[in-house]
């Protein structure tokens, strides 16, 4: 007699494949949207010993090694849908993990979705402080990676679009033939992402000035300029604006602003927001991760 076909052998040792596949893809699209005590199909206030029976009972379901060979294909799948069964059982067995878990469902988290996010914000966070001290020992080449790193988890932090521009200023060499105070349009790309960066953040002071530099540089002064003065305006400890407008001025024969104020005795004066050389001395400045 010729062996049953693959469903029908399931069938007969209890699996219903074409249910359980249903199923899987059901639960695939709503995982990520779930908080733990949703994955494991329990109430918030579900006692320790019935988070563990319906971890139990979801394990005799969806454990890779427990699947018939019709599945065999969805494995994968079953693998991350049970790695998400197991990482909830794990949270909510333990006091602090789940009480915790609690705190972010009740401020509106608590998804895996959120909880994937604020992984990748704190990465790459890590890998920006990382390039802040990279930078200031003059290793552009490692910042930028470290950089970009960032950048690819977290593509909205302003701070991180804005360095990233800058350091790419600083390591791109200057066209050929070109004399210093000529224009160019050598650095409009990153210019541009200098715009779209101030046009989310008007008064995003870091932004404001490393365009105005590298506004100069092109030859395009009469626009840096107006980027300068912003810049000293919402922070008159800026003493590197500050330099530039009074250069601008003197030029334009107009009377320089005063400089700071001297601190009184005992007073510490604020460094400058933003310390930042020539782009051959390497772009260093003190602060890059600022909330």
């Amino acid at each position: 007699a010729e062996p049953p076909p693959a469903a029908e052998g399931a069938a007969r040792r209890g699996v219903d494949v074409e249910g359980r596949r249903a199923e899987l893809d059901a639960r695939l699209k709503q995982l990520d949207k779930q908080n733990y005590f949703e994955i494991l199909g329990v109430q918030r206030d579900a006692s320790p010993e019935k988070i563990q029976a319906a971890y139990f009972e979801a394990a005799k379901t969806w454990h890779p090694d427990r699947q018939p060979a019709e599945l065999a294909i969805v494995k994968p799948s079953i693998a991350r849908l049970f790695g998400r069964i197991n990482e909830a059982y794990q949270a909510l067995s333990d006091p602090a993990k789940r009480a915790e878990h609690a705190k972010s469902i009740a401020a509106g988290g608590g998804t895996v979705e959120e909880s994937e996010k604020v992984s990748r914000m704190v990465e790459a966070a890590m890998e920006f402080q990382k390039a802040d001290h990279l930078l200031k020992k003059g290793d552009l080449v490692a910042a930028e990676a470290l950089v970009i790193r960032a950048v690819q988890a977290d593509p909205q932090q302003p701070e991180f679009l804005t360095v990233l521009a800058w350091i790419q200023y600083l390591r791109r060499p200057p066209p050929a033939g070109w004399e210093e105070g000529q224009p160019t349009n050598h650095w409009d790309d990153l210019i541009r992402v200098f715009d779209a960066v101030l046009l989310r953040e008007p008064r995003y002071e870091r932004g404001l000035y490393f365009r105005g530099q590298v506004l100069k540089r092109s030859g395009r002064g009469d626009r840096a300029i107006g980027d300068f003065k912003l810049a000293a305006e919402i922070n008159p400890r800026n003493t590197d604006a500050l330099r530039e407008v009074r250069l601008y001025q003197m030029r334009a024969g107009q009377t320089p602003p005063p400089s700071p104020s001297k601190p009184s005795l005992g007073e510490k004066r604020p460094s400058s927001s933003i310390q930042v050389g020539k782009p051959e001395e390497g772009g260093l400045f003190n602060r890059l991760f600022k909330k």
